[in-house]
């Protein structure tokens, strides 16, 4: 049989948030829903802009505040949001590729991408510009109160998204 070109398979879009339940989301995810033959699989992470992250505004790299404009020093203040948006020291682009590394592994083509912005205002545009065919998130658990007054992640992205959106629960992985 042949192998389908990646604009033919279905564009299954993970969400990661640089927590132990999102690493667990991800295997579950290629145990249960990917299929090796007919999906490509697009790792995503948003990362909040803060008032005080040198996290680029509108995903643009020349809007970092800097002292000096060298590449490196850019790549430094990049690595430096990533680090401080997901608490977990590491740049989110090197825990991404991680993951495609294991996805390429198990044959499976991927590609990674870093959203700038709340994921809950950036997963819903991504889907529709990037034409996903489904979007698999985690879900937090947060309680009714905190839902009503924080927005749930998940519950934006089933109400706005495009595509398809399928809500992991922590409990269940």
């Amino acid at each position: 049989m042949n192998e389908l070109s990646i604009t033919e398979k279905r564009r299954i879009v993970i969400a990661y948030d640089g927590t132990e339940d999102a690493k667990k989301l991800f295997e579950w995810s290629i145990k249960n829903i990917v299929n090796q033959r007919t999906d490509h699989v697009i790792l995503v992470s948003a990362l909040a802009r803060t008032s005080t992250s040198t996290a680029p505004k509108h995903g643009r790299r020349e809007s970092l505040p800097m002292i000096s404009t060298t590449p490196t020093r850019v790549n430094e203040a990049i690595d430096q949001a990533e680090k401080d948006s997901h608490g977990s020291g590491l740049p989110v682009r090197n825990l991404l590729q991680g993951m495609a590394d294991q996805l390429k592994t198990a044959s499976i083509t991927s590609e990674q991408h870093i959203l700038w912005g709340d994921a809950k205002e950036v997963l819903p545009k991504y889907t529709h510009s990037h034409k996903a065919d489904l979007l698999i998130v985690g879900s937090r658990g947060l309680s009714t109160m905190k839902s009503v007054f924080l927005g749930s992640v998940s519950d934006k992205c089933v109400h706005e998204c495009p595509c398809p959106v399928l809500v992991v629960r922590n409990a269940t992985i």
